[in-house]
Formats: C-alpha cells, structure tokens, sequence
C-alpha cells in the first residue's frame, strides 16, 4: 500500500491506495496564509488518521507520495516557491519524514494529475499527452513516450504561464497577461462577480446573493439557465480556454489534451465549444487536432499519480 497526497490551494486531500484503487481519503481545508507549518502539521495528522481508518500499520506502507503547486526541489522535497500559497523554502519532505519515517516523493501536483490519469484514467490509452488542470490556477502536466516530461532542470509544464494578454491582467506570478490570470476559475469567479454587480437582473447576480458568493458551481447553474450575463462570460472564458489549449496543441502536438479540475466535471457544456474553436484557431487549420476528453478521476487524479511517484521520480 502507498499514500498519495494532493496539496491544492483550497483543499488537501491524503489518500491511501492498494495498487491504483483508493481504499479511503481524507480532505481538509488548505489555509495556506496560517503559514507552512501548521499545514503541514494538519496533513501530518490527517495521514495518521487515513492510516488508522485503513486499518493499516506503518510497515504495510511503502511511500508517500506528495502533489504540491509551485518550483520544487525534488531531490530534497523542498517547496522552493508557490506563488498560490505565499510559501518560500519549505522543507515539505523533512516535515514529512520526521512523523513518517518512509520513503517521499515530491512532485508538481499538475504532474501528478497527469500521471494519475496517465497509469489509471483518460490518458491511459495515449503514449504523449497534456493534462490542463483548471482550477485556483492553471497547471499542466506532460507525458511524452510514456514518461512524465520535466524539462531541463525539473520546471518545464508551467503553462499556465503562458502569456495571453500583452500588459494584461496582473497575474499572482507578478506578471501581466498570464493565461491563469484569464482561464483560470479564479478568473472566471472574478469576471462573474463584475457581472453580476453591472446586471442586478441577472440570474448571476440572484444566485450570488442567495449562496452568499459566486463559485464555479453555481455559475454553471446560470449558464445552463441561459441567462444572459452568464452566457456572455462563459462565450469570453471559454475563448480564453482554447487561446491557451491552442498554443498546446502548436507546441507539443500531443495525442490528446485532458481536461481536468473541478471544471471538468461539466463534461460536453465546456468540450464541444472548445473542440471548435481549438479546430478554427489552430494553425492555418491544417494542425492534426489532439483528442480533447476530460478527465475521468476527478479528484482522485492528484492522489493516484502521487502514490505513482516511485515509478516515476527522478
């Protein structure tokens, strides 16, 4: 048995799986600004707690794996900066392996996303392809003949970092135009919050003031209603989507992209718009189109790649 661990901006969810099926998991709130240490601490003993529910002891585990955002150091499991927590040289693995005394692995949770899909979900059929996760951020992970790619020195796939927008939105990077600073459901939340305040008419404006806020959920709920602010920001998310998947698709030319993130769970609503305008804005149109799916792990992608880890560390 292994654990898996998926480290987002929100949420934080421990896993253990026995080959790539999950026995149990547990997920917690993130609080990234109560500062490493006490997140950490909160894992430690959420992983305790996986375990013991398992029924399992220490000697039947052979790792943990750990997905996290941001620059890492994988040789020594140090988070060296993720701009989405705020956190600066953190010793992740030590922390880890002081309560855990067990081998750990540390990698990019879009990587681990990928690779979960990859060893177990949507993109176990494919020998090369990119996972685009949509969600605090952006995020992707890339497996090309059958390997997780890295790049150079281990910082390749931030692609949601590519820019979009010349002088544009500033984006929690620093920089102005990222493709995060528009795609992202951040992005998307913010847009429709501006919305719904310019059309107090609105089915955005109306679901905001009876959820207390607006959240990808609940502005899916008015773009299925029709309503007509909504439709107008999903026609604008749903261009900034493909402008980014297009640029993929001239880059890396994968067999296919795979959709993931809680956005994802909205299936042909988000697939059949971005399949058309990915074809009508690939190169001269003559760019062979990538499969476009979404991911079928749902939440379980970050989980079941981290506990793959073993396989596929440096």
């Amino acid at each position: 048995m292994r654990i898996g661990i998926d480290i987002g901006g929100t949420t934080v969810t421990v896993g253990m799986l026995d080959d790539n099926s999950v026995i149990n998991k547990e997920t917690i709130k993130t609080y990234p600004k109560d500062g490493a240490d006490k997140v950490i601490k909160r894992i430690n003993l959420t992983i305790q707690s996986v375990i013991d529910q398992s029924g399992a002891c220490l000697s039947d585990i052979s790792h943990i794996g750990i997905g996290c955002a941001g620059m890492l150091d994988r040789s020594r499991g140090t988070i060296i900066y993720s701009n989405n927590f705020g956190w600066k040289n953190v010793l992740l693995k030590d922390k880890i392996q002081k309560v855990f005394p067990l081998p750990v692995y540390l990698e990019n949770d879009a990587n681990c996303a990928a690779l979960g899909e990859y060893v177990a979900g949507t993109g176990k059929d494919y020998n090369s392809m990119v996972m685009v996760t949509f969600g605090t951020g952006i995020g992707g992970g890339i497996i090309f003949d059958d390997k997780l790619f890295r790049g150079n020195n281990g910082f390749s796939s931030i692609i949601g970092h590519l820019l979009l927008v010349t002088d544009g939105e500033l984006c929690t990077c620093g920089r102005k135009g990222c493709w995060e600073a528009y795609g992202s459901v951040n992005a998307l939340v913010k847009d429709a919050g501006e919305l719904a305040d310019q059309n107090p008419d609105s089915m955005l404006k109306k679901l905001s003031d009876r959820d207390g806020e607006l959240n990808g959920k609940n502005i899916f709920e008015a773009i299925r209603q029709n309503d007509k602010a909504a439709c107008e920001l999903f026609s604008k998310f749903i261009h900034y989507m493909a402008e980014g998947v297009t640029d993929i698709v001239h880059v890396f030319n994968p067999q296919s992209i795979i959709i993931g993130g809680g956005i994802s769970e909205q299936g042909e609503i988000i697939l059949e718009p971005l399949r058309e305008l990915v074809l009508k804005y690939t190169y001269c149109g003559a760019t062979t189109m990538p499969v476009i799916k979404t991911a079928s792990l749902g939440n379980e992608a970050g989980i079941v790649g981290a506990a793959n880890l073993d396989k596929y560390h440096d």
